[in-house]
This record gives structure tokens, C-alpha cells and sequence, in this order.
């Protein structure tokens, strides 16, 4: 499962807001908030761009 507490926390250190995060991976906001609050999983490119977007080991975006 994704830790979105992470993600929200890397994303809001990193100065992006969602919609901003979303226009850069090309999906809408509604689908970013949906990866963001753990109600979908991103498919593997939108999990490896944002990922680089954030400059993050895709790992460490999973509780496992």
C-alpha cells in the first residue's frame, strides 16, 4: 500500500502542489488526489515520473 502520508509530506517539502503534480504527469487533478489519498494506484510510468519528479526511491513510497 502506498504511504501517502510520505508522498504528501515529500511533495509539500519539495514546494509542488497536487494540481501542480498532476499537470506535470499529464493526469488530471481528481487522479492525482485519488494516487495521493490511496483510493488508486498510480500505473508504473506515473509511479516512476513522479518518483523523478521528487527524486525518490519508488520503494520508499510503499509501507511493505
Amino acid at each position: 500500500m502506498l504511504d501517502s502520508e510520505y508522498l504528501k509530506k515529500i511533495r509539500l517539502e519539495k514546494g509542488y502542489t497536487q494540481e501542480s503534480l498532476a499537470r506535470i504527469l499529464n493526469i488530471t487533478l481528481k487522479s492525482y488526489q485519488n494516487i495521493e489519498y490511496n483510493k488508486s494506484c498510480p500505473n508504473a510510468k506515473t509511479l516512476l515520473e513522479l518518483c523523478k519528479i521528487l527524486n525518490i526511491d519508488p520503494f520508499k513510497l510503499y509501507k511493505l
